[in-house]
Parts: C-alpha cells; structure tokens; sequence
C-alpha cells in the first residue's frame, strides 16, 4: 500500500514502444486450496474472471497455425488418456477449469504451453542496504492483449498454512512469478532461442516426459524446498522449453539459471565474476554472455538506471520507480510484483508483495 505508480524517471518514445495507459494495484487475491479436490481449487477465480478467460482463448487459438488448431482434439486426447503428459494435479485443474469457464480443456491446456512461449520479461534483483534484504522486481511483457484483465495474485495453502504467493493468469495453472515462506522467490523468463514452438513444447511433454517450465516454479514453491534446494532441481529438471529461472534468496543471494531443455547450461550468482553489474543482478530475455539485439534496448537502459540510482538508494520504492520506467516498462507490460525475501512461515504478512497492471 502507498506505492506511487509512476516512475520518477519518465516513459519515453522508443523501439520498445511507449508506455500505452495507466497502472492499478492488483487486488485480488485468490486463495488456491491444495488440500481441495484439484478441480474445484480455481473455482472462485475462474467464475470471477469467465467473460475475459473466454475472450482471452479465443485470442490464443486465433494466433496458433492453423495445423496447430486442427491438433486441439488431438491434445484432449493427449489430456485424457496420455499418461504422464500432464501430471496430476495440473490435470485435473485444468479440466475443472474448463468445465467452470465452459470451453474446452483442450483449449485451456494450450494456452497453458503457449503462455511459456510469447513473453518478454524482465527481472531484476537488487539488496535494500538497510534492511540486508534481497528486493526482486519483475516485469512481464505480453503481445496479447486482455492479459491485464485476467492478472491476479494468488495464495497457495496446505493445512492452513500458507505455502507460497504467486501472480498468474486466471486459467495458467502454473506460475510464472512467486515467493516462498522458505525465503526465496523466483521469476520464469521466456529464453529467445529458435527452437519453442508451441507443438515443439507438446511434443517434449509427450514423448519426453519434460514438465511445463511455469509448472516447475509452482513446484518449487509449493514443496518447502531452500533456495539452494530449489536451484538444484531447477537446473536438473527436464522442462519442455528453454527458459530463465531468476531467483532472490536469503541475504544478498540471488541467480539466474540459463536452461536449454534437459538441464541448465549456466547459472550466474549475485557474486559471481562475471556478473558485471556486481551489486544487482538483471536478465532479460537474452543469455548474458551475448548482446542483447540492437532493437531491445531494456537490459542497456536498466542497467544504466540502475547505476544512476545508486546502491545506497535501492529501496522498494525506487526499485519499484526504476521498473516502471521505458524502457523497462513498455507498451507490451501487462504487470510489475515486487516482492522481497523477508516473506517467512513465521511472520508471513511482514514481506512485501504487491503487483500493477500496466497499460490498462
């Protein structure tokens, strides 16, 4: 509460395209039961969001090949009688959500994997010097429009206990951004590599046994692990598609772990030599070994904002300040969280989270 949406460094005309609209406070929060039957879990959610969840597929189906629209039978099959293709409880999550929003689970299922595929984000992890906390700002920038109308933040629970918070989709049963009572949170960034088609992700699921990369940060969240138990598995786990996982830990730890499918290819830390930033950690959408291409300019202007602002004035607001600006945000940001690392089982209200949608 009390965070200005603007930023103090001012959206400005770009090849990121200009900031389009204004910003609101997200506030619903939806309450994901783990103990219920899974295909009763998103219920409420669903029925509050239906009209757009409805206009939202039927805007994912429309961009899809054709030949890959002929397939969505196929993928109900694939739904229902694949074993191993979607492991429980995802299954049948997404069938309770269909059946609430009235479309077909092939639908939902589809744009559950093509979510993973369109986005452009950006993560940034710095520490607040007075509090030796760590502060993780994430934007996610969508080409589809309506997405601002299907955001909400999320709280898992398991024996009454709260397990994690997340910000997602109404109708993504994973989760693209999130915090852990275990004092970690994670971000998925898309990975730009030309190998991610959406069939290239059902085909990996299918015949591969790879999990859905947002379905992983769930788990991650959801299980208790440590931060340093939850990179382990997400630099092991097999994932059906390329991507970023963006960590902030306890202290001053922080890492982004580059994965190609099987396995992770690099994993930077905070402290690591090659981290030329040094005090803050950013990832975009390219590795960091490589240029970013000249018609994307957030990780050059990110990093020089950053370096203006000065360690000594990191803070949530200035954080939160720094993301809102172009060209970090831009006219694709459907929504920002803020989230620190100081979210605990023993005090779980005193972390800071919160999310704006962007561009409404």
């Amino acid at each position: 509460e009390g965070f200005r949406s603007h930023s103090v460094l001012g959206p400005t005309l770009g090849n990121m395209g200009n900031i389009t609209g204004p910003s609101y406070r997200v506030n619903s929060t939806f309450k994901i039961d783990l103990d219920r039957d899974p295909r009763d879990r998103w219920t409420e959610a669903v029925e509050a969001k239906k009209e757009f969840l409805q206009a939202t597929l039927e805007d994912v189906i429309s961009e899809l090949p054709a030949s890959v629209q002929k397939l969505i039978p196929f993928v109900e099959w694939m739904l229902d009688d694949a074993e191993g293709f979607l492991p429980e409880p995802y299954r049948e999550e997404v069938k309770g959500i269909a059946e609430v929003a009235g479309v077909p689970p092939g639908q939902v299922l589809i744009a559950n994997i093509y979510y993973e595929l369109a986005s452009g984000c950006t993560g940034l992890v710095a520490i607040d010097p007075e509090k030796k906390t760590a502060i993780h700002a994430r934007n996610l920038d969508y080409g589809l429009p309506g997405l601002q109308n299907l955001t909400v933040n999320v709280e898992f629970f398991r024996n009454g206990s709260i397990v994690a918070k997340g910000t997602t989709y109404v109708g993504y049963v994973g989760l693209l951004t999130g915090a852990s009572p275990m004092g970690f949170s994670v971000q998925l960034n898309e990975r730009d590599t030309k190998n991610g088609s959406v069939w290239d992700n059902a085909f990996e699921a299918l015949f591969k046994g790879g999990a859905i990369s947002g379905f992983l940060l769930r788990d991650l969240l959801v299980s208790g692990m440590s931060f340093s138990e939850a990179i382990q598995v997400a630099q092991t786990r097999h994932i059906i598609s390329p991507c970023y996982y963006i960590f902030a830990g306890p202290g001053n730890e922080a890492a982004v772990v580059t994965r190609e499918r099987q396995s992770a290819v690099d994993t930077m830390y905070m402290s690591d030599t090659r981290n030329e930033n040094v005090w803050f950690l950013l990832q975009t959408n390219y590795d960091h070994w490589e240029k970013p291409p000249a018609d994307d300019t957030r990780r050059n202007y990110t990093a020089a904002h950053m370096r203006d602002l000065g360690q000594g004035a990191v803070s949530v607001q200035s954080v939160f300040d720094l993301v809102s600006a172009w060209p970090t945000q831009n006219a694709e940001t459907t929504y920002t969280t803020v989230m620190t690392s100081s979210f605990d089982t023993s005090s779980p209200g005193e972390g800071v989270y919160f999310t704006y949608t962007r561009n409404n």
